[in-house]
């Protein structure tokens, strides 16, 4: 696989390609130079010496546009935001999308509660179909994300999948006293998949609607009237309506996957 190499504080530029070698190991390698490389999405920081006349120098080369790494188990993609492999090509976020990913990713800060890891609220549903899209192009255009794979909401089937074993203990809700606000992402116990906060903090949107209506599942921080924090307690939204309850949580699929 062909690669450039680019300058670091215009030390050096290199063209070369990427091999793996017998032993399964990958190198980088160039008309003049053999080197081990580290990958990271597709940034490849590698170390080597560069033999110039009788003088030996020690040369980081940045190495771009190498092919994006396939999504691990666990996985943090490149706004930091952490996922959970579930199976059948798809990871879930173990957070709700957070204040500081919005605003990497959208540009806009549009929460009532203000802090850098408290859930996004007061988002519509095309602004979490938005967000999913922007930064699946994002990542795509910059090859992070390997051809294929993409952001999404959860359909209604997947949010329940997502629940598991999560209890209301563990759930930041105004159920067991009054609270004024959203909790940072992860104040309590996950659940058995590694996710926080699919009950409570703030409900979420799930993909598709009720025509003309928007749905989201899961309770808020201000619900402690019991049949709101019911399992299968839908809220219905009008398409343009934003509260400080309302946030999302993002999937990351595999095309063709199930």
């Amino acid at each position: 696989m062909r690669f450039k190499v680019a300058a670091i504080c215009g030390l050096i530029v290199l063209s070369g390609w990427v091999a793996r070698s017998a032993d399964g190991q990958q190198q980088v390698k160039t008309n003049q130079l053999k080197l081990s490389k580290v990958v990271t999405n597709n940034t490849v920081l590698v170390k080597t010496n560069l033999a110039i006349g009788a003088v030996t120098i020690p040369v980081p080369v940045l190495v771009t546009n190498a092919t994006p790494q396939m999504p691990g188990d666990p996985y943090t993609n490149s706004v930091g935001m952490e996922f959970v492999k579930l199976g059948g090509g798809s990871w879930a976020g173990r957070y709700e999308v957070t204040q500081r990913e919005y605003q990497l990713v959208m540009g806009s800060a549009p929460s009532h509660f203000s802090g850098a890891r408290l859930p996004v609220d007061s988002v519509t549903y095309d602004d979490a179909v938005e967000f999913c899209q922007k930064l699946t192009e994002q990542e795509l255009k910059e090859k992070k994300l390997p051809e294929g794979f993409s952001y999404t909401l959860p359909t209604e089937g997947q949010w329940e999948g997502l629940v598991a074993d999560a209890s209301l203990a563990q759930a930041v809700t105004s159920a067991n006293g009054s609270r004024s606000s959203t909790s940072p992402v992860g104040s309590l116990a996950p659940n058995s998949l590694g996710l926080y906060d699919v009950r409570g903090n703030v409900m979420e949107f799930c993909l598709g609607s009720a025509m003309p209506y928007r749905v989201l599942r899961g309770g808020s921080w201000q619900d402690w009237i019991s049949v709101n924090l019911r399992l299968d307690f839908r809220y219905y939204a009008r398409p343009d309506e934003r509260k400080d309850t309302f946030g999302f949580r993002c999937l990351l699929v595999q095309s063709g996957k199930k």
